[in-house]
């Protein structure tokens, strides 16, 4: 993925302030080591680094609308871009970039489109034609968001919590689901689907579970992730999800734009020596004839490495940490090779949650539901970020 940053409304426009927005942006460099972009307007700084995924040739960032009045920086994967453009006919795009339709949507629907985007994203968008700005992040927070305020009224946004901490006086994580708009002046929530709401009382479907919808819905959000310009490959560790994961990827590669890479599909696991990641992988991998890649790492290796990690993940949480570290040490070996990963772990804990309501315990459901974007799969995507892979859930 990629790194974001902008700062708008910093009554400063002068040749110090823009380098030090350079200076922030290059701490983020980690995330996108293929371009970085800046566009100043004014007062106002949208920074991109960019770890390009689609379009890598054209799709540098920031992206514009066609007279240029919009510009926006994004970090994510819009899946459904091409549909999207089939309803934007009658505008002139100027990249193959997934993310561009944003600036057009805007521009054609003003704030109410984020609600069209099927993806993952975090973006921040400037209309220069009156200098307001919003910014959004997908439903559940697959993709990081920093906001902050600067001393003088300016806000910030920033795909890391390091490119703030020196010039705000307050910052905090972006909320999933929701919108900054600064004509509005605040924060709002744009996901609003009836089961997140505590206020109902019951909005779970009443049909009776149908097995072949489970499957169907799991395969088309495989199939629908299968969009890249770039090598890329399956993590499989023998588990039930990554297993499935591998498995549709596979049986779905030769019909999707990835098939540009070849038809033998690349699995990546890490662990201790003798440990059942590894044999579990292995078994699955010869079952399904991946080109399957085998890391191993010793305690030290990890010991070695914590300081670096707890750099990258922004947190002093022991579980998060120990997650993360297997993580770090496998993506460094795999960028050598691959520049998009897929991980199954939302559907895994979604899965998980499900037990809930074997128990009538809807509103644990919902709770679970709302805060996913606490758990270990953000830090994961961190692991990825800081050696330039883009992790896809």
């Amino acid at each position: 993925m990629c790194g974001i940053l902008a700062v708008l409304g910093c009554i400063d426009n002068s040749q110090a302030k823009r380098s030090r927005i350079i200076e922030l942006s290059r701490r983020l460099r980690h995330r996108g080591p293929d371009w970085s972009g800046l566009h100043s307007h004014e007062d106002c700084y949208l920074a991109h680094e960019r770890l390009a995924i689609i379009d890598p040739t054209s799709g540098d960032q920031p992206l514009y609308n066609q007279d240029k009045t919009v510009v926006v920086t994004v970090n994510g994967e819009i899946y459904n871009h091409k549909i999207l453009r089939e309803k934007l006919k009658s505008h002139q795009f100027w990249t193959g970039s997934d993310c561009e339709v944003i600036a057009h949507l805007y521009e054609e629907h003003g704030e109410e489109f984020i609600d069209m985007l099927d993806g993952m994203f975090a973006f921040v968008l400037l209309d220069t034609r009156d200098k307001s700005f919003i910014a959004a992040r997908d439903a559940i927070g697959v993709i990081p968001l920093y906001i902050g305020w600067g001393v003088d009224g300016s806000v910030w946004f920033a795909s890391e919590m390091k490119a703030l901490s020196d010039d705000c006086e307050q910052f905090m994580a972006f909320p999933p689901g929701h919108i900054y708009s600064s004509k509005q002046g605040g924060l709002r929530r744009w996901y609003n689907p009836p089961w997140y709401s505590e206020l109902v009382p019951s909005t779970l479907p009443s049909t009776p579970y149908d097995p072949l919808v489970l499957r169907n819905a799991f395969e088309q959000a495989v199939i629908k992730r299968l969009m890249t310009d770039v090598p890329f490959g399956v993590l499989l560790s023998g588990g039930l999800d990554s297993s499935l994961v591998a498995s549709v990827a596979l049986h779905h590669l030769e019909k999707s734009e990835a098939a540009q890479w070849g038809s033998q599909l690349h699995t990546f696991c890490i662990g201790l020596k003798g440990s059942p990641d590894l044999k579990a992988g292995r078994e699955v991998a010869n079952y399904l004839g991946t080109r399957h890649h085998e890391f191993h790492f010793t305690v030290q290796d990890g010991i070695d490495a914590i300081e670096e990690v707890i750099y990258h993940i922004e947190t002093y949480d022991v579980t998060t940490i120990r997650a993360s570290t297997p993580m770090f040490l496998m993506s460094r070996k795999i960028k050598s090779g691959s520049a998009t990963i897929y991980q199954c772990y939302l559907s895994l804990l979604i899965c998980i949650k499900i037990c809930f309501l074997k128990y009538n315990l809807e509103h644990k459901l919902k709770q679970k539901l709302r805060n996913l974007s606490n758990y270990s799969f953000y830090s994961l995507y961190y692991c990825y970020n800081m050696h330039k892979a883009s992790l896809s859930y």
